[in-house]
């Protein structure tokens, strides 16, 4: 018993170091954990000490503290998929096992009505844990498996248990008889095997969450510009080996300096966010959008000939348009400029795509702003003054 509280205890502090080094969305969740790991070991101590200090402390308080210990694990659980506010049923079942343990320690006094009471509410949180895990519309990975078995193996020992010895105490883990070494061995092997697959289910949050971070503009949660670069050759390929259209769009918020200059970089940002919301609401699920630049977007269209993605673009222009943007209850015009180019005979990689398709939009700049030019209709325009303007692929 010692030794299981020694391993506990230890096994909750190291928790509790490695917690600092994750990020603030994972260190609620560990905290939640390392709790339970750190009350665990005096649940185990006080049950050890039985018949050596009084009942209300190695029966009441043991067994409250074993209960509140696995209900700050399934909670830890529930924060991990999202659930930060305290379970009710938790709450209430840990209200149970207190008012529960008095009465059947001191008004009724029933050794099997107490054995009872506590696998009971013990089993019924580690099922409140099993179905945090499985609720998440994610694939489930392994280690959250792994996690889940060993809640439900307990959920199999209490209940077994119950049947099989049902004139025994829980907390007399001491007992020389084969169901109580299946329960010493889950007792023992729990935290240590349970507290790994936590660990490893946060160590694969944060790889998944640096990936998407290293994929994704961390302001607007669309791609970043290395990513649309990774995916638009992709596209650019697919859609030449299988003769298929693709069209590019390049945006640029018309007077965006504007905003950041009288209202603040807050409130340019916000202008970014809403003018991603709004794009996004134009767009197919096969399409790829992307941030580029400060105010700058792109677009890549699969399937789409320049008849098409004109017209999206020139939808998209209207949506901004009308849409509009408040800040601080001053009214805001959301406008943008917008190049459109596809591929063809003069045009067959994604780098001559983005160039022209990037003339365009500056074209649109140059003859007004808030307006849709596609790249044939370059060749009807004046010569761009000074030149190709950012002549960078994405």
């Amino acid at each position: 018993m010692q030794l299981t509280a020694t391993m506990t205890l230890v096994i909750g502090l190291a928790l509790a170091f490695a917690m600092t080094g994750y990020p603030r969305a994972l260190q609620e969740p560990i905290r939640l954990w390392v709790r339970g790991l750190l009350l665990l070991p005096f649940s185990f101590v006080l049950f050890a000490l039985r018949g050596q200090i009084p009942d209300w402390v190695s029966i009441v308080v043991a067994n409250t503290i074993l209960v509140v210990a696995f209900a700050l694990f399934m909670q830890a659980l529930r924060a991990f998929n999202g659930r930060s506010k305290p379970s009710i049923a938790l709450v209430a079942l840990i209200g149970v096992t207190v008012v529960g343990e008095i009465l059947l320690t001191y008004v009724w006094p029933t050794l099997n009505g107490r054995i009872g009471l506590l696998s009971t509410v013990i089993a019924t949180m580690l099922l409140i844990g099993v179905h945090a895990i499985y609720r998440k519309p994610e694939a489930i990975t392994r280690p959250e498996h792994m996690v889940a078995t060993m809640l439900l193996i307990g959920v199999a020992i209490l209940v077994v248990r119950a049947i099989v010895t049902p004139d025994t105490h829980l907390a007399v883990l001491t007992m020389s008889t084969p169901m109580q070494g299946v329960v010493f061995t889950y007792a023992s092997l729990m935290p240590v095997i349970a507290s790994s697959g936590f660990l490893l289910m946060c160590g694969e949050r944060l790889n998944k969450d640096l990936a998407r971070l290293a994929t994704l503009d961390p302001l607007t949660g669309i791609f970043n510009r290395r990513t649309m670069a990774e995916l638009a050759h992709k596209a650019v390929a697919a859609s030449k080996r299988h003769g298929r259209a693709l069209s590019l769009l390049v945006l640029d918020i018309d007077h965006f300096k504007r905003i950041n200059d009288q209202f603040g970089h807050e409130a340019g940002d916000l202008a970014l966010r809403r003018v991603v919301e709004l794009i996004r609401g134009e767009l197919r699920e096969s399409d790829l959008f992307a941030r580029i630049g400060g105010e700058e977007f792109a677009v890549v269209l699969p399937e789409a000939d320049e008849a098409s993605a004109t017209a999206m673009a020139e939808r998209v222009r209207l949506r901004l348009f009308n849409a509009g943007f408040a800040i601080s209850g001053w009214p805001v015009e959301l406008q943008v400029s917008i190049g459109v180019g596809s591929l063809g005979p003069e045009i067959s990689d994604l780098e001559t795509l983005f160039r022209h398709t990037d003339r365009a939009m500056y074209a649109a700049k140059r003859t007004g702003r808030n307006r849709v030019v596609s790249v044939s209709q370059l060749a009807a325009m004046a010569p761009e003054p000074g030149g190709q303007a950012h002549p960078d692929a994405p």
